[in-house]
């Protein structure tokens, strides 16, 4: 399963869930900021949107490129 972490008012993370739905991806969107940044502190990635996608956490350019 597919996991976004997002927030409100982020254009990358409308611009990601635009596209995976366009693909028919099926994924989780979480817009809540505490956990974005505890997502985020993990993963080592200070922007949003953070994608989490077989136990790894990726940028939205990293996420793409392994789509």
């Amino acid at each position: 399963m597919i996991k976004v972490y997002g927030k409100n008012g982020c254009n990358k993370c409308v611009a990601l869930k635009n596209k995976l739905m366009a693909d028919n991806v099926e994924f989780e969107y979480i817009e809540d900021l505490k956990t974005l940044m505890i997502v985020a502190s993990k993963a080592k990635i200070m922007s949003a949107p953070v994608v989490e996608y077989n136990d790894k956490f990726y940028t939205m350019e990293q996420f793409l490129e392994v789509l």
